[in-house]
């Protein structure tokens, strides 16, 4: 294993120092810390984005980008492959909900946020067209905010031919022929929806760069259960998925950073998504595939951050 480790890193960096000289000095442990200190720094990742196109976000493992604009009436198709976006189609003609972020069952408000496509299927109801994509609101966001509500999907139009409502009850609502031909070019299970009022303000590199160097640093700290620079990436204003606040939160972690268990934390397929809010707050979502162990839990699945940027560094509010 360590034999193969070596090899890679010796071809990733093409035998140039300072890897090298490391590895002759240390050893492979030192190359791995070496590594370690490089992801916790912004400029790694700059270096690493610098021809990337961040402005809709950072993706390593996404299919299909929707970005549904409310105003504007319309929804874009992006694919996303090798951190690349490359933009597919331009749906117009869209019917949303009233204005404004959605709140509670029966305001007929289509949600602002980052959505998942939690399931296709064709709906037992000819008013909604011949098939139906079912987002992910509310999510563990829109939970610890008290927003509720559900059944928020992208569907299609009355199959008689009967007018479509000038305003939908929180949908996303597309002719026919446009559902059909959306349903050609995604793959639902592997798709993100981002709902905005009027569209998206461009991410910038420097926004993108930040989170990766404090995700890996806020990993750094759990790994080595340095507490007070752990608990330092929550928001005063933090609640965990099940509504846990920082207060009880930060004293769990203390009983459990107290042991000091060897840990083993592995992040995967890293993507980051701009998450459209009413306050006009630089708010993201930072979801990845989480493997970790110590010797009395594992958890290997997916994971999710809620995370405000401010000039720093980030701060997390909400997570599961």
């Amino acid at each position: 294993m360590y034999k193969l480790l070596v090899f890679v890193l010796l071809q990733t960096f093409l035998l140039a120092n300072p890897v090298v000289d490391i590895y002759r000095d240390g050893g492979i442990n030192a190359v791995e810390q070496y590594i370690k200190k490089q992801l916790q720094t912004k400029s790694y990742w700059e270096e690493k984005i610098e021809t990337i196109d961040v402005s809709l976000g950072y993706y390593e493992d996404l299919d299909t980008l929707l970005i549904a604009s409310k105003k504007n009436k319309e929804l874009r198709v992006y694919q996303s492959s090798k951190n690349q976006i490359k933009h597919l189609s331009t749906y117009e003609n869209v019917i949303v909900g009233a204005d404004g972020d959605k709140y509670k069952e029966g305001d007929l408000k289509t949600p602002l946020g980052v959505y998942r496509i939690k399931q296709r299927f064709i709906p037992p109801d000819q008013f909604y067209g011949p098939l139906a994509f079912v987002l992910s609101y509310p999510n563990t966001f829109d939970k610890v905010q008290g927003k509720n509500g559900h059944g928020i999907w992208i569907h299609g139009s009355p199959l008689d031919g009967s007018p479509r409502d000038p305003m939908s009850k929180g949908c996303i609502v597309l002719d026919n022929n446009t559902i059909e031909l959306l349903d050609k070019k995604i793959m639902p299970k592997n798709s993100i929806t981002i709902v905005s009022e009027n569209g998206i303000k461009a991410v910038d590199k420097s926004e993108i760069s930040t989170i990766l160097a404090n995700l890996f640093q806020w990993k750094n700290a759990w790994k080595n259960s340095d507490i007070k620079t752990y608990l330092s990436f929550y928001s005063d204003e933090f609640k965990r998925y099940d509504g846990l606040k920082k207060k009880n939160f930060a004293r769990m972690k203390k009983s459990i950073f107290a042991r000091k268990e060897a840990k083993t934390i592995i992040f995967k397929g890293i993507n980051i998504s701009p998450y459209p809010n009413e306050k006009g707050k630089r708010i993201f979502k930072v979801s990845f595939h989480e493997n970790y162990k110590t010797k009395r839990y594992s958890f290997n699945g997916n994971k999710e951050l809620f995370v405000e940027l401010n000039e720093k560094n980030f701060l997390i509010l909400s997570e599961k």
